[in-house]
């Protein structure tokens, strides 16, 4: 900004409150500018260059998006972001998803499908109709055991990968859409810009800590399973964890 900083600052500020009603828009830039001149004689009265005092003005009283975020404040407001960091949370969950199949993949060629899919059960735990299942998708397995084990580390694979990629793809649209829709009513956000990177780390941590225990524990579930069924989940997890913990610091930063 060149020229009278105030009234640049003044300018944007009534640009980003063009949505609130003309009597309250009115009001605040009143306030604000009351408040900036004060805070501008005080600076020229204590030896400080207009310019100078008129900078000092600005950065204490706060950008034009905290204000407008202070005065955007509402209920409904506050939930429609909380629904677009569900949202965003969602679809960065589901590609993780689809990411920690790729994962899994890998972990069957390198460490075999026993890893993965697990040891075969003994005779007699499985029923007639699942093994004629896994063997017609198997015919090669020999055993019901083997086919199972086979199928179940196909399945970490593909329907993660599946599953994944077409729910991240379904969630990453609809946060699209509400966040082109609420932006256009609300152009800006009432949470702060640390908020989601906190969240994703921490659902992400909790997420990497929970597949961890599973990894040594065999998990909950009681299905054939491998301990790189839960550790392909637990190093995908444990990545975006870090990832978005690194976020967090540069934006609170």
């Amino acid at each position: 900004m060149t020229g009278d900083l105030i009234d640049g600052y003044l300018a944007e500020l009534r640009a980003s409150l063009r949505r609130l009603p003309q009597e309250r828009t009115a009001e605040i830039l009143a306030e604000a500018e009351d408040h900036l001149r004060e805070s501008v004689a005080a600076g020229v009265a204590i030896g400080m260059t207009e310019r100078e005092a008129q900078e000092a003005a600005i950065s204490a009283f706060g950008s034009v998006r905290a204000v407008v975020r202070a005065h955007n404040l509402r209920s409904r407001q506050v939930a429609a972001d909380l629904v677009l960091t569900g949202l965003r949370l969602g679809w960065t969950g589901m590609f993780a998803i689809a990411a920690s199949g790729f994962v899994a993949l890998a972990m069957n060629h390198l460490a075999g499908t026993s890893f993965v899919g697990g040891t075969p059960a003994p005779a007699g735990t499985y029923t007639a109709a699942q093994c004629a299942h896994w063997l017609s998708n198997w015919p090669g397995a020999g055993t019901c055991g083997q086919a199972a084990v086979l199928e179940a580390s196909s399945d970490a694979v593909s329907l993660r990968v599946i599953g994944g990629g077409l729910g991240g793809i379904l969630l990453l649209g609809c946060y699209l859409l509400a966040a082109t829709y609420w932006r256009r009513r609300a152009p800006v956000p009432v949470l702060p810009s640390g908020f989601f990177p906190l969240a994703a780390a921490a659902v992400f941590t909790a997420g990497a800590l929970a597949l961890v225990v599973c990894t040594f524990t065999g998990g909950p579930f009681g299905a054939p399973a491998g301990p790189g069924v839960f550790l392909s989940g637990a190093i995908v997890a444990a990545t975006a964890a870090v990832a978005f913990v690194a976020r967090a610091r540069h934006i609170l930063r």
